[in-house]
């Protein structure tokens, strides 16, 4: 049986720690600190991303809508917001397999290189992507989709 909670917080930074703590609490239901630590982060960064880069200025009508669903197999988060669109072909050294979607396409992220030290930004990708077994984008008509995917056990 699924377990879920839903979260909407205004997209501004000063919501985040707010965020991380009931991310954390949520996770932790899972029974491994490590799992629920690498969530939350991974939750944070796509929200913190959000946050700069989808909405840019702070507006009090800007939202992000967090679901987080934890079952015995995986603990998911699928978070939404309404900025502007992302395009996951623009980032360097990211590979994405592209998928037929309900409303679209989906873009499966399948490879990243890690970021060299003299790069000042696009660390927070990578560190998702390290943190999830699954890190999925989706665009939509009005609005932005993120799953992320961390399987409980591995086989």
């Amino acid at each position: 049986m699924d377990t879920i909670i839903k979260l909407d917080i205004p997209a501004d930074a000063k919501y985040l720690s707010v965020l991380g703590a009931a991310v954390s609490a949520f996770a932790e239901l899972a029974g491994d600190s490590t799992i629920a630590y690498a969530v939350q982060l991974a939750v944070h960064e796509i929200c913190a991303n959000i946050i700069d880069h989808a909405y840019g200025a702070y507006n009090p009508d800007n939202r992000i809508d967090i679901r987080l669903t934890l079952n015995e197999a995986q603990l998911a988060a699928k978070i939404v917001d309404n900025g502007r669109v992302f395009n996951p072909q623009t980032l360097l050294e990211t590979t994405w397999e592209m998928q037929a979607a309900e409303n679209g396409s989906s873009y499966r992220l399948t490879h990243i290189n890690e970021p060299r030290l003299e790069q000042e930004r696009g660390r927070g990708i990578y560190l998702v992507y390290q943190l999830m077994d699954s890190v999925i984008y989706t665009p939509q008509n009005d609005r932005n989709l993120w799953q992320l995917t961390r399987n409980l056990f591995v086989e």
